[in-house]
């Protein structure tokens, strides 16, 4: 009888000591989120580092791009394409945000001429920031890590968001997309490969003051593109003009575009045909360095012009 009376205070005795146990092993760390004592510190970089990414932008896709840390002058990197055609892109575009220069000592990117942080080392889980880019005040913060890869979100008051991942292996971004304050996803970047060892030229084409206009038909315009007028404001006249026309014609549809500088030279003509969908790139050059844009069009036709002056750099690496 005295045997069947401890025994439920043997097990009362088991569950306080199976309690204290586990309460132990929660003030000990034992099944804390492991995540808090993770984090990625800032990546080095060195001449002829790359990084190749498959770039969308307004739902179309380019062939890949190479990004390559070209040289550094103790305090920024210089980011260069390993294509001339995707340096004149991002001029016109603005489609890869780490081409131009990284700060060295934090790796923040330049937005005029301002270095911002989009990656606050070291990432740690829930860290907050703020950077500026595309226009928008962002608040940036890590929403999951691991030992090699940290997540990070980032948003604006105007609903503009962009998402991006760093990788540790790759010492740079593994994605980013950035979506406006409309809704519309503007870029998606995905890394395709990496590595070290490039050789040849890079390119950068810096750009500024962009035109950017989208006319519907019927239309008819003229527009003085004066930004082109004095080139950039620090850095002197620009090299060319880039030019990206995205031209959505109907069946019934038919248009014009002309690109001159003021002393009436015709530098660019494009003409649009019934039933046609275009991209189209390229660069114009004028004596005067003033410019003049003419559109006109007819029946169903959509065309969208962005047009920007550029400095071109070359650098052997």
């Amino acid at each position: 009888m005295k045997y069947t009376m401890k025994q439920p205070l043997s097990v009362i005795t088991i569950l306080i000591m199976v309690n204290t146990v586990s309460a132990g092993c929660l003030e000990n760390g034992l099944f804390r989120n492991d995540k808090d004592n993770l984090s990625l510190a800032s990546p080095t970089w060195g001449k002829g580092d790359f990084w190749e990414y498959s770039i969308t932008v307004d739902d179309k896709q380019f062939s890949t791009t190479m990004v390559v840390s070209v040289d550094d002058d103790d305090s920024d990197y210089y980011i260069g394409a390993g294509n001339l055609d995707d340096a004149k892109r991002h001029a016109v575009l603005n489609y890869n945000p780490a081409l131009g220069r990284v700060q060295m000592s934090d790796y923040a990117i330049y937005e005029n001429n301002i270095p911002q942080k989009i990656a606050d080392f070291p990432l740690k889980q829930d860290n907050s920031w703020e950077f500026s880019l595309y226009g928008e005040n962002f608040k940036a913060s890590v929403i999951d890590i691991t030992e090699t890869v940290a997540e990070i979100n980032a948003n604006s008051n105007s609903g503009a968001f962009i998402k991006y991942t760093f990788d540790k292996n790759a010492r740079w971004l593994n994605d980013f997309e950035y979506t406006n304050s409309n809704g519309e996803v503007e870029l998606i970047m995905n890394l395709a490969n990496y590595g070290s060892g490039y050789t040849g030229n890079s390119y950068f084409c810096r750009g500024g003051d962009l035109f950017d206009e989208e006319f519907i038909g019927p239309d008819f315009g003229v527009y003085d593109t004066v930004f082109a007028n004095e080139g950039h404001e620090r850095y002197g006249p620009w090299n060319y003009i880039v030019y990206y026309l995205e031209a959505d014609i109907g069946s019934s549809g038919s248009g014009e575009l002309v690109l001159r500088d003021h002393e009436g030279t015709e530098v660019l003509l494009e003409t649009f045909s019934p039933g046609t969908n275009q991209h189209i790139m390229g660069t114009v050059a004028g004596s005067s360095g003033n410019w003049t844009l003419e559109i006109s069009l007819s029946g169903n036709a959509d065309v969208r012009a962005r047009i920007a002056g550029a400095i071109q750099y070359t650098y052997s690496v």
